[in-house]
């Protein structure tokens, strides 16, 4: 990644976003909310894209 003088290079990293607590799956999004509990990792990422497809809705079908 190019740097733009005058500024540090900066770091990265990912982490996952599915945790399970009490065999009850949950997922954090960017917004700092924690969604569930699901049954399992699957029906926590199926959400976790309904989730990501309602935000771009709200995003880019506003009024102008």
């Amino acid at each position: 990644m190019d740097i733009r003088r005058g500024e540090e290079e900066k770091h990265w990293f990912r982490s996952d976003r599915f945790t399970s607590v009490n065999g009850k799956w949950y997922y954090q999004t960017r917004e700092g909310t924690v969604e569930g509990p699901f049954d399992s990792m699957t029906e926590a990422g199926a959400d976790l894209l309904l989730y990501l497809r309602h935000a771009d809705d709200l995003l880019y079908n506003q009024p102008v």
